[in-house]
């Protein structure tokens, strides 16, 4: 048995923190409350500590991550992970012709998943620090059944991508994320999208979103996401809400009254938000989705081609929500242009006597399209709408990557609790325990998580508020949190006065 002894007690509802024991017996939190430590007792002294329940991330990017034992989610307190975002999982397996770059951002290598069963067992024969929900990709299923063609389905192509979903769920995982802004989830219409929610709706599970635009086309995006939810009443999560670009701040208010108006409705609706002003994706997002059909092979041969390369120039430009002084380089897979990481589109511009534009595409051609940028998009007066929404869960949208990943990707939770909370007052810490935490595993079903509770399951966080925060940057992202001291996942120190235990207690959480 492991005793919390005597630390702050949040326990995830909201409520004021309470000076409290935690007493913790096998996977299980067994008592809350004044108690009385025993000889059997392993004793955790958290005096001057915030016990919290572990922090809950439903918006992860760690697919691969959780497999390889990466630390950066378990240092920041992270205890539970929702992976499959976006439109992009690693079930079921690819097909030869679905090559697009975003998809290399999951080095397979020769590791194949045909089904979330795979996936899953997988999960479980080399554990985990986290515990670990799984998503189904649109991208994914779309790339198995027809490659990276614009065409709606054929009759044997749904056939089978409805085959491969219905599996899936099955299997356990526990909805459908869609990348609409990213080839090929983009080229599913509404029809398809209904068609897929019907199926997910049939297994009580979710859909999750990456809207269709975070730009000029930001409402008519939530609005479609809003209507697959009327239409098929399916649970229906915005993921990392955001109005990309100063043109489209004014939008955010817009935005929220649909949004709390469909709440109002019966529509059942989440949204999940970073927060950082900033976000992060392939360069290729910035392109038409034309241009990327066939994969990157295609792309690269319309760049090399004038008339194509004019036109990709011409409507990438028109498209542009911030400058190229806004667009950092943050990684880059292809070997020999290290250099450019840290710096902006604009300044590799200027240095080429180039325009914006120009040197954009000259990048992709030089580097493969391996390029993945940091994209400065959000006003610091919509996130913190977006961020204290009462619908909103606290999310890392984290992976990592060669170069420098975004800062999320390690400071996620002690950016929330650092910077907003103890220097911005944006939250108490009991509400931001609570976007943490409960809210996530509540909108997401996540059983006898999310509280400090008994009977719950010991996922537990222990940090000091007065210290916690990062030093990561957009420049320097590569460092640890301060002031996470234990990080408990069923019931086993994982992390313990901020040292590794080398125990691996995550499990897979089926549907």
């Amino acid at each position: 048995m492991i005793l919390l002894s005597n630390g702050n007690v949040i326990d995830g509802s909201g409520k004021p923190g309470e000076k409290s024991s935690v007493l913790v017996c096998d996977d299980q939190i067994k008592d809350v409350g004044q108690i009385v430590p025993t000889s059997d007792m392993e004793i955790i002294d958290c005096s001057e500590l915030t016990v919290s329940p572990g922090f809950i991330d439903v918006h992860s990017h760690g697919d691969l991550e959780v497999l390889e034992h990466r630390k950066d989610k378990i240092s920041q307190g992270v205890t539970t992970e929702v992976v499959g975002n976006c439109g992009f999982s690693l079930f079921p397996k690819l097909c030869s012709s679905a090559l697009v770059p975003s998809f290399d951002l999951f080095d397979r290598r020769d590791r194949d998943w045909v089904d979330a069963s795979d996936y899953f067992n997988n999960l479980q024969k080399g554990g985990s620090l986290t515990n670990v929900a799984a998503l189904t990709g649109h991208s994914t299923l779309r790339a198995n059944v027809s490659g990276i063609k614009a065409e709606s389905l054929d009759s044997q192509e749904w056939r089978n991508i409805e085959n491969h979903l219905s599996t899936c769920l099955e299997q356990g995982s526990i909805g459908l994320s869609t990348g609409l802004n990213e080839v090929p989830s983009s080229f599913g219409d509404f029809q398809e999208l209904k068609k897929l929610c019907e199926i997910v709706k049939k297994y009580n599970a979710f859909y999750t979103s990456h809207l269709r635009d975070y730009k000029f086309h930001i409402i008519e995006a939530v609005e479609e996401a809003l209507n697959l939810g009327r239409e098929t009443q399916v649970p229906v999560q915005l993921s990392h809400l955001q109005a990309v670009g100063k043109k489209n701040w004014k939008k955010m208010d817009r935005i929220l009254e649909l949004i709390d108006q469909a709440n109002k409705e019966g529509v059942d609706v989440g949204i999940d938000a970073y927060p950082y002003l900033a976000g992060s994706a392939h360069l290729t997002q910035a392109l038409p989705t034309w241009a990327l059909e066939g994969g990157t092979t295609r792309l690269l041969e319309r760049l090399l081609d004038k008339e194509s390369r004019d036109r990709i120039a011409d409507e990438t430009e028109l498209d542009m929500a911030n400058g190229w002084e806004n667009i950092l380089i943050a990684s880059v897979r292809e070997n020999g242009f290290q250099d450019l990481i840290g710096k902006t589109i604009q300044q590799i511009a200027e240095e080429r006597s180039r325009s914006g534009i120009e040197t954009a595409l000259d990048l992709l051609i030089e580097t493969k399209a391996t390029l993945v940028i940091v994209s400065f998009n959000s006003s610091e007066e919509n996130l913190k709408k977006v961020l204290t929404h009462p619908l909103t869960s606290i999310i890392t949208d984290g992976l990592f990557t060669e170069g420098n990943p975004h800062p999320r990707t390690f400071g996620t939770y002690p950016t929330l609790f650092g910077e907003f909370v103890r220097e911005k007052h944006w939250f108490t810490v009991e509400d931001a325990i609570h976007k943490a935490t409960a809210v996530p595993a509540r909108r997401f079903r996540i059983d006898r998580r999310g509280l400090i509770k008994s009977n719950y399951l010991a996922d537990i966080t222990v940090f000091d508020a007065d210290k916690i925060g990062t030093k990561a940057n957009y420049i320097d992202p590569h460092h640890s949190p301060q002031g996470i001291s234990h990080v408990l996942v069923n019931g086993q120190s994982v992390l313990k006065n901020g040292k590794f235990s080398g125990q691996y207690p995550g499990r897979a959480l089926k549907h």
